[in-house]
Formats: C-alpha cells, sequence, structure tokens
C-alpha cells in the first residue's frame, strides 16, 4: 500500500509512539468522503491520545481535489503517525475499508484495528479502554464503545449492535440489550478474529452492500466462528450521524439499509431462528410498504425490493460456505437475539409518522 505522507521531522508529531517492534501497536482506519473539516476535527481529536500507541490510516474515497490537498497538507504535519492515501473512486464503506484492511492485515505489526467514522471525535482515553476489553481466551475479539450524540453528548448513540425479532438490527441504545458487535463508526476488532472471518468466509467487509449493515453483517460471521462482542462502558466517543450520506432519513439510507438488512438475513441467520422469527420479519416488511407508500416513496421501496431479489443468487451462495463453518450452538445464537420486535418507541413513532402523513395529504387534496 503507497501510503503518501510528509517526512519533514520538523513538523508536530502528535502522540509519541513506540515502533512496533517494542510495543503492540493499533491500527487506526479513518475513511473521509467529501466531508474533510470533521475529519480534521476527528484527527485532532486523536492528537491528544499519547496511549496505548496507535497508527493512523486515513483514505480519501474518492472526493475530489480540493478534499485529498485539505488532507494531505494534514497528514503532512504528522509523518510518524498519520498516513494518508487517496483513492481515485468511491467504493462506499466497505470498499475502501476492505483496501486498507488487505494490506494492514498483510503487514502483520498490527494486532488490533479500529475502524474510526470520519464523524466523531473521541475521548483521549478511549481506545485504552477499549483494548481493556479484549480477551483472546474468552474469543471476545471485537469491541464497542459507548457512543454519544456529538450535539448532546449525554444522549446515547449507540453501545454497538443489537439484534432483533424483525431482522432487522438498529443501534444498542441500552447496556441490558443483547450485543451482536460493535457499530462501524467506532469498532475495535483483533486482527487474528478479521484474518479467521477472511480465511473462511473470502471477506472482510461485504463489497455488495457498498454501506449500512456491513458491520452487522461481519458481526455475525464473526459470531458464527464462535467469537464474541465486549463493550467498553467507560470508553467514550461522540458521533454526528449519517453526515455524507444525506441524513437517516434520506433515500440512500433506506435503499441501503432496508436492502443490506435482508443481505444479513440471508447470508447468516440460520435457518431455525430464521423459521422462529419468519411472522414478525414479514410483518416488518409490510409496515415498510405501508409506510414508504403513504409517504410516496414506493420507487425508492420497489428498487430496493427488486435489486435484493437480483443479489439473492449470491448471497444465497456465500450462505452455504458460511453454514458450513459454523461454530456455535442455535442456543447460544438465540441469546445474542433481542426478544423485542424492534426498538423501543419504533412501533408508536412509525404509527405517529403514518397519521401525520396521512392527514397532511388529506389537507393537500381538501
Amino acid at each position: 500500500m503507497s501510503l503518501e505522507h510528509s517526512e519533514n521531522p520538523g513538523r508536530n508529531r502528535g502522540p509519541t509512539l513506540p515502533t512496533p517492534q517494542s510495543e503492540a501497536v493499533t491500527a487506526i482506519l479513518i475513511v473521509n468522503y467529501r466531508r474533510a473539516a470533521d475529519t480534521l476535527e476527528c484527527l485532532n481529536s486523536l492528537t491528544r491520545v499519547s496511549t496505548p500507541p496507535f497508527q493512523v490510516f486515513l483514505a480519501d474515497n474518492g472526493s475530489g481535489p480540493e478534499d485529498v490537498a485539505t488532507l494531505a497538507g494534514y497528514a503532512a504535519q504528522y509523518p510518524d503517525w498519520l498516513h494518508f492515501i487517496a483513492y481515485s473512486d468511491n467504493t462506499g464503506f466497505t470498499g475502501a475499508h476492505n483496501r486498507l484492511l488487505a494490506d494492514i492485515i498483510r503487514d502483520g505489526r498490527y494486532p488490533y484495528i479500529l475502524l474510526l467514522n470520519n464523524d466523531t471525535v473521541v475521548e483521549s482515553d478511549f481506545l485504552a479502554r477499549m483494548l481493556a476489553r479484549m480477551d483472546p481466551e474468552r474469543r471476545i475479539g471485537m469491541v464497542a464503545a459507548r457512543v454519544m450524540r456529538y450535539a448532546d453528548r449525554e444522549q446515547v448513540d449507540n453501545l454497538g449492535i443489537t439484534f432483533y425479532q424483525c431482522g432487522l438490527a438498529s443501534n444498542r441504545k441500552s447496556a441490558g440489550n443483547p450485543l451482536l458487535g460493535p457499530s462501524g463508526n467506532c469498532a475495535l476488532y483483533a486482527t487474528e478474529m478479521l484474518h479467521q472471518v477472511y480465511r473462511v468466509t473470502g471477506e472482510y467487509f461485504d463489497e455488495h452492500f457498498f454501506c449500512y449493515a456491513e458491520d452487522t453483517d461481519l458481526a455475525w460471521r464473526a459470531v458464527l466462528l464462535g467469537y464474541r462482542a465486549a463493550y467498553a462502558e467507560d470508553a467514550r466517543v461522540y458521533h454526528k450521524g449519517s453526515v455524507a450520506s444525506g441524513g437517516p432519513n434520506s433515500d440512500f439510507v433506506l435503499y441501503h439499509g432496508i436492502r443490506n438488512s435482508l443481505f444479513v438475513l440471508v447470508k447468516n441467520v440460520p435457518a431455525r431462528l430464521l423459521g422462529r422469527n419468519l411472522f414478525w420479519i414479514l410483518a416488518l416488511h409490510a409496515a415498510i410498504l405501508l409506510r414508504y407508500a403513504v409517504k410516496g416513496k414506493l420507487r425508492i421501496v420497489y428498487r430496493l425490493y427488486r435489486d435484493f431479489l437480483r443479489g439473492l443468487p449470491v448471497m444465497s451462495h456465500k450462505r452455504r460456505l458460511i453454514q458450513q463453518q459454523r461454530r456455535i450452538q442455535l442456543d447460544q445464537i438465540a441469546d445474542m437475539v433481542s426478544r423485542q420486535f424492534y426498538e423501543r418507541g419504533y412501533v408508536l413513532g412509525a404509527l405517529r409518522d403514518l397519521f401525520r402523513t396521512s392527514m397532511a395529504t388529506t389537507e393537500q387534496r381538501s
């Protein structure tokens, strides 16, 4: 991997880092897409993390010359710990991270890899607290942080990922909810776990996903191989959320979020568990059709289900490979799935949304 950065020793160096040979170094991966200002704020917060040692691998995902120039200039100030590469095209969250992961894991110097969204800022001790929860003997190979809202730092954004009866994953809002894995906006992985997932399933992130639910897919594949996730309550990170994709209610998020959640079901969830929750899965998708029909978004809903069906043969092929290699019992998997239909308040909120949309439509016609 050609990681371009300045070698000017007279510039600011940020954290003092031992060599990888003297102490284990964590690789932190950050991908920018047309949000250089957010990325710089994230990087500035990392300059206050003095220990444990880390190296940052920053990639621009086809943003264009302005972002590239800004980030390259910043990277030149910190040649000891910040490595920058500019990709010519946007290959999504999955493609950009896969490029970085392939080279970093092949390098062999980094026992842990942290994925960090560029629209986050971190507390100075967050990495040490996340690393403290890793436990190879208990096969804990993934760690989630306490991610709070950037605009309201006492409100939870996520405590990792919870998977629900309806077949959707969502932000884990309470430490009492089951933890499937870390959210991709701040996810610490053991390199050995990622290597084993790749060896068995042939991929780190599934590039058919492009973005959204790719972290859920990776967590499922790791869990099916017998790995577990832990939660670092005291590792605090602040997240802006969906800044590069038009916001959480955009058509882009709707398309990729729902289509990819169906890909996750087909690829990863054992047949008995699918059968047990089939009613709730069908109920959810009936509600999605109704909700977005009322909102006048049937075209995007049609497209996401059409493209799901087109991707079904590929996902079914991947499923056979994944399920053949499963190393965990069904009852253990069931314990990782919430017994709730979906996250608290979702159904009531959806009904209110439908009512308001219906009333607005009625008023427009009258």
